[in-house]
């Protein structure tokens, strides 16, 4: 079965290069994007998500009972939440903001998965509220903190707990989450305790699943096989020691994209189909009924969707041949190269067809910050007025992005079949004083 997974290219699939030599994606030039819309500009190409959607799917179709939910810490917009809805996936989200955007898109409730590891009475209310979400617990004082709710509201909440499986994926350690001392989840020894206590409280709380996450940006599949052997022993001890079947498996995501071409991650169609046919051969192998197996791409799905687009300004040549190009955005919409180093493609989306350089030049960002560099050793013939476009950007950088030295967070575009469409207006420089407040005694003429 040939299946696309775009986690494993740098460009959307969409992306070619017309006759005036311009980037287009989505059949959309992004020069006249640029002109449209100004720079900086996020691109979101919607049939890469559809395409990586369908390869996940695809991967998991052998296997009786699956649910594929977006992790939607990666990118989450209204229009992001209606798309996802089409293409049936749920949703994991680990904020109010993020239950919100979900609820006013009208999102499944129970297709919504609660995440965080300091969910706020508020949190926990809000999403009681929407309906029949699933809560996944990440301490023994969250468990007391959603009983408490519960029963206040009247409600039987439906929770997975999250262990630690003390697997350590290969990937920067500010990302991994899975490792035994991880801020996440609840340490394996511990387990069958807080089921009892679960158990205590069944009037108020409904155990249905495990919960295990690795980290993100993961190359390799062998981790998350690893996370099946350790969860379906789990559900061993479960059933045997406390007589407790659960119905869910939730293995997490954190799938990696090609964000350079020294980037070779699993491709998602063959990551998800290892997933499902482990489950299955582990499950089967210990007498198990098959759960339902749930796993949460985000960066996956969004990753390679997203483009980045600057404008050249400055170019500045030091001494040793060094060479800086500035360009009119930075670690404010994309901090993932000042905070771990995170490494991109870019292309000069005006002149596509031009000859590379022999020379490497650094695009830099215009922020007050001397780690503020997008891309370093860039082989472009790039100058002032360029259009430079930044791939694999769909993830993480609209997110993560911030109103630092006072700038406007820029538009995103969707665009598909030839359609441009905004679905995240840019920030004006009234939209960041609107919420400034001055006090009385400081209105001296």
């Amino acid at each position: 079965m040939q299946v696309t997974s775009p986690n494993v290219s740098i460009k959307p699939v969409t992306a070619s290069v017309n006759d005036l030599g311009h980037l287009v994606v989505g059949g959309c030039d992004v020069v006249k994007l640029a002109e449209q819309f100004g720079t900086p500009l996020w691109l979101i190409d919607e049939a890469t998500i559809e395409q990586a959607c369908r390869a996940v799917k695809a991967g998991l179709s052998e296997y009786p009972k699956t649910q594929v939910l977006y992790a939607g810490k990666a990118f989450l917009c209204l229009a992001m939440c209606h798309l996802i809805k089409r293409l049936g996936l749920g949703l994991d989200v680990v904020s109010i903001g993020e239950l919100m955007t979900a609820s006013r898109a009208s999102f499944p409730p129970e297709l919504i998965y609660l995440h965080g590891n300091n969910k706020s009475q508020e949190e926990i209310a809000f999403g009681l509220n929407l309906g029949d979400i699933k809560i996944v617990v990440d301490s023994v004082s969250e468990l007391y903190l959603i009983q408490e709710v519960a029963a206040h509201l009247q409600r039987r909440a439906k929770i997975l707990l999250r262990v630690t499986p003390g697997v350590e994926p290969d990937t920067h350690h500010y990302i991994r989450t899975g490792q035994a001392d991880s801020k996440f989840g609840l340490p394996l020894e511990n387990l069958s305790h807080i089921v009892e206590l679960a158990q205590v409280h069944s009037d108020c709380l409904e155990l249905i699943g495990l919960h295990a996450h690795i980290g993100s940006q993961s190359h390799e599949i062998e981790p998350y096989l690893e996370i099946i052997e350790i969860l379906a022993d789990c559900f061993v001890e479960l059933q045997h020691f406390v007589g407790l079947t659960l119905t869910q498996l939730d293995v997490g995501g954190g799938l990696g994209i090609a964000y350079t071409p020294n980037d070779h991650p699993t491709p998602l169609y063959e990551w998800s189909r290892a997933i499902a046919r482990h489950v299955e051969a582990c499950f089967t192998n210990r007498n198990l009924a098959l759960p339902t197996l749930l796993v949460e791409p985000g960066r996956a799905i969004v990753g390679t969707a997203g483009i980045t687009l600057y404008r050249a300004g400055h170019c500045k040549n030091l001494p040793g041949g060094i060479t800086y190009i500035a360009l009119n955005g930075g670690m404010a919409d994309n901090p993932r190269p000042i905070t771990y180093q995170a490494r991109y493609t870019p292309c000069l989306a005006n002149r596509l067809n031009d000859p590379c350089s022999d020379k490497p030049i650094t695009f830099v960002g215009k922020y007050c910050e001397s780690g503020d560099i997008i891309v370093k050793d860039a082989y472009l013939a790039a100058e002032s007025g360029d259009l430079v476009a930044i791939f694999g950007t769909g993830a993480y950088n609209y997110s993560m992005a911030s109103n630092y030295n006072r700038t406007g967070r820029p538009a995103c575009i969707l665009v598909a079949k030839g359609q441009s469409e905004v679905i995240i207006k840019r920030e004006s420089p009234d939209d960041l004083i609107a919420r400034d407040r001055v006090p009385q005694r400081l209105l001296v003429d």
